[in-house]
């Protein structure tokens, strides 16, 4: 079986010649410092927060529990407090709904910088599914300037593939006629386009005849569609798992498809009890909460990102020793005295709109 080719990306943006993971966290760990003592600097949000944090902190991944967690209501009420550059040097602002509220929208910002790193790792992660010369009919919105159809078409001349864009508004015979044009072999996708595209047969035989990898992304994708997809267009299926504030590319499956192997060069990854806040150990349900670790424009500090998900630990059967991130199963929502997992098919959010 084929090893990620996010490890070889990760050891190099690490400087690693290998990944053992007590080397990685050390990695992590020294480019958390790095955050902190950046955000504590520009940002007037962070440098209250950060304040009186001792030399060397943190020296353990224990020691991330005594920062705050920030919210999606921090990032409504006070995002421009979080820039940690000045407007000139953003080149892209995302104004989203902040889910379950009526309130403001939050915004986030990023510089050429943290574009560049996402450009970075689409091409990577792209790389497990595609290679030189596929061309890949991405379906996902985001055509304007540094959105995620043209941050994909950016990213795949890097790995000698190409990206197909059909029109903004196609039809299922659009797609038909597009993937005989241009040699169709990949495509990009969310769960919710592929589930209508199900339904055309015609589409489904162009797809059989054509496709030998598709990725899903944007939104989650459940057992029964995956296994629906494999059986109608006989082409692996690889899931992705991302979110505008990851920087849109969160996490990608390698042939194992045993969870996403995340994006450990650019995020730190927590998952706490939704309920008290407290860490989980790997391998235990909860809220998954992130750190930014090389951001300029608006690093993100112990972000609650409200999907449900489990942190497992290596090895993968692809080879890789890191831990990976379980297939995120939907949002997480209070219930009674708990909480449950509610998948966004059921009454949330389609991300597309994020894009």
């Amino acid at each position: 079986m084929r090893r990620t080719p996010l490890d070889a990306w990760i050891a190099a943006c690490l400087g690693l010649p290998d990944l053992a993971p007590e080397a990685v966290e050390a990695r992590q760990l020294e480019a958390l410092r790095r955050t902190l003592a950046h955000a504590a600097r520009h940002s007037p949000f962070h440098r209250q927060r950060l304040a009186d944090l001792p030399p060397g902190f943190p020296a353990r991944r224990a020691d991330m529990a005594a920062l705050p967690l920030t919210t999606a209501e921090d990032l409504a009420a006070r995002g421009e407090a979080m820039l940690c550059v000045s407007g000139g040097e953003i080149a892209r602002v995302v104004t989203l709904e902040t889910s379950g509220t009526s309130g403001p929208p939050k915004r986030l910002f990023f510089t050429p910088e943290d574009i560049e790193a996402t450009l970075d790792f689409f091409a990577v992660g792209m790389s497990t599914l595609a290679g030189a010369g596929d061309a890949v009919l991405v379906l996902l919105p985001g055509r304007r300037p540094d959105g995620v159809a043209d941050l994909l078409a950016r990213a795949l001349p890097r790995i000698a593939a190409r990206a197909v864009l059909p029109p903004e508004s196609w039809t299922a015979g659009d797609l038909v006629r597009l993937m005989k044009r241009e040699g169709v072999t990949r495509m990009v996708a969310a769960p919710s386009q592929l589930r209508g595209l199900l339904d055309d047969a015609a589409f489904s035989r162009a797809a059989r005849a054509r496709l030998a990898a598709l990725l899903s992304s944007a939104e989650p994708l459940d057992a029964g569609l995956r296994a629906d997809l494999e059986r109608a267009w006989g082409c692996e299926v690889f899931d992705h798992w991302g979110m505008t504030e990851t920087g849109w590319g969160g996490g990608v499956e390698c042939a194992a498809h045993a969870g996403y192997h995340p994006r450990m060069a650019d995020l730190f990854l927590e998952v706490i009890d939704p309920l008290t806040a407290a860490p989980l150990p790997l391998g235990a349900p909860g809220e998954l909460v992130l750190s930014t670790l090389n951001r300029r424009g608006m690093p993100l500090i112990r972000y609650r990102t409200g999907d449900a998900a489990r942190l497992l630990p290596g090895p993968c059967p692809c080879g890789c020793p890191l831990p990976r991130l379980e297939t995120v199963p939907g949002r997480i929502e209070p219930h009674g005295a708990g909480w449950r997992t509610v998948h966004p098919r059921k009454g949330k959010r389609c991300i597309c709109n994020d894009f």
